[in-house]
């Protein structure tokens, strides 16, 4: 806190009708309750937290069904949806295929298979430990 005073604090990331919404909820014995929220990108050091603990994160995507003859629109969808390159979306089509595709918290990947089912593309969501 700004106070400098230790506190726990209470964090999520969800995906609420296609976008990202975030949340950080902290009760401080000298500042009182402290809630910062937001919808979109969610901030670098509170995404590295939920990366790293908690329910959130990290997850991958999976491809099923007849998604290996879409290959082309998979590959539209990594690029618009992941604001990746030509080279950065090939890799990542790459690591989805061989099951090691880490790209992001739960609903962040949520949002990408949404996006890949809304082309006509069968996708899930994979946790990853």
């Amino acid at each position: 806190m700004d106070c400098g005073a230790e506190v726990e604090a209470s964090a999520g990331q969800s995906l609420v009708y296609g976008h990202l919404e975030w949340s950080v909820e902290t009760d401080c014995p000298a500042c009182g309750p402290v809630l910062a929220c937001g919808r979109g990108d969610t901030p670098d050091d509170l995404r590295a937290r939920l990366l790293d603990h908690g329910v959130h994160g990290p997850a991958g995507v999976e491809l099923t069904g007849e998604a290996e003859g879409r290959v082309a629109m998979v590959m539209k969808v990594l690029r618009a949806e992941l604001r990746l390159g030509l080279a950065e979306a090939r890799t990542a089509l790459g690591d989805i295929r061989a099951g090691r595709y880490t790209g992001g918290t739960l609903p962040e990947m949520a949002r990408l298979v949404h996006a890949l089912r809304a082309a006509g593309i069968e996708a899930g969501t994979v946790a990853r430990r």
